[in-house]
């Protein structure tokens, strides 16, 4: 179930739109500083290194272009190629059918056919794109990179889910040392890739990057995208467009994700994010004032999701409790989040 909002949460959103709409103006009004330009014409020992680190054997986008067309093509088809992808960064401009997906429905094993839900999407991109975007992200991970928070894991040089889950066991072993009570929320976020809202995705680029140039072109190649879906015996939905979000299995949408997130309110309770999974903890020696720093965090961090138009599952976020009294083994906790109390699970 989907966090549903009421009359007051919906003009609380019409007017985060427009501050967000004022910010993403004033941003723009800035220009790129001297120095600061990451989108001069792509050097070909990048075009070279764009092109080995993509997995050969991958099945083509609508284009029907595979990639050992292009990397075993002779120098002079290489040469034009690498010269329309530079005019495609300094246009701000990429062909139309690089915008569209194929999505394939595989369905899951041992899953009834008739549901939706036993079916896994896969989404083909044409391989040039894939190229285009290659390049892209090998210029801005080294710019943005430094600038994300710390703890924020997740397609991160040196900062995997098992850091998040250590460093999660390290704390709860650490409040069980002090005697004390500990209390988790693990939150979900329904189709966190799909719903990234633009807008406000361009004005945190605006804020990292500071060559506007660059966030243009990012832009350029997220926006105006649509799929068609294919089924295992071959029938095809019409062309459907896609107003939010980015590409899944694109090499720039985790980096873009942690950018739409980066600036995640501070809270009461620790954060433990990996990407799209986010959990908050925090240890006290009364329960009352576990649950009600938890309730507090969880009242910040709707406020932020509704002002970036993020959706929380209410029914997939789930409260844990930790601790070592065992008279209190039944002990649940109760976490509130929107007029409702989040559901309770057991740590297994």
């Amino acid at each position: 179930m989907e966090l549903v909002e009421n009359g007051a949460h919906k003009t609380g959103g019409h007017e985060s739109t427009r501050l967000v709409n004022k910010q993403l103006s004033d941003l723009w009004k800035i220009p790129t500083p001297e120095g600061h330009c990451i989108s001069e014409p792509f050097r070909p020992e990048e075009f070279a290194t764009a092109l080995r680190r993509l997995k050969p054997g991958k099945s083509p986008g609508l284009d029907s272009i595979f990639l050992e067309f292009i990397f075993h093509a002779e120098s002079a088809l290489k040469s034009w190629f690498y010269d329309f992808l530079n005019s495609c960064m300094h246009q701000l401009k990429i062909p139309k059918i690089w915008r569209r997906a194929l999505v394939l429905a595989i369905s899951k094993p041992e899953k009834p056919l008739g549901d939706p839900k036993s079916y896994r999407p896969i989404s083909l991109l044409c391989v040039p794109f894939k190229i285009l975007k290659r390049l892209i992200y090998a210029r801005v991970k080294t710019i943005v990179d430094p600038l994300l928070p710390q703890d924020q894991a997740g397609f991160r040089h040196r900062r995997s889910a098992v850091d998040q889950i250590t460093l999660l066991t390290q704390d709860i072993e650490d409040s069980f040392s002090a005697k004390k009570k500990a209390g988790a929320v693990f939150i979900d976020l329904t189709a966190a890739y799909d719903t990234i809202w633009h807008r406000g995705l361009t004005c945190k680029l605006l804020r990292l990057l500071l060559d506007r140039h660059m966030v243009h072109m990012i832009m350029e190649m997220v926006g105006n995208r649509s799929f068609t879906l294919t089924t295992g015996n071959g029938q095809r939905s019409r062309l459907r467009r896609i107003k939010n979000g980015v590409a899944q299995g694109s090499v720039l949408a985790p980096l873009l994700f942690n950018i739409s997130i980066s600036d995640l309110p501070t809270t009461i309770s620790r954060k433990y994010t990996y990407a799209d999974d986010l959990a908050i903890m925090h240890a006290d020696g009364d329960w009352q004032a576990v649950e009600g720093a938890l309730s507090k965090d969880m009242a910040t961090l709707s406020e932020y999701l509704q002002t970036w138009k993020l959706k929380l599952s209410t029914t997939e976020t789930v409260s844990a409790v930790f601790h070592l009294n065992n008279k209190e083994a039944k002990r649940e906790l109760k976490v509130n989040f929107i007029n409702e109390t989040l559901l309770f699970s057991e740590p297994k």
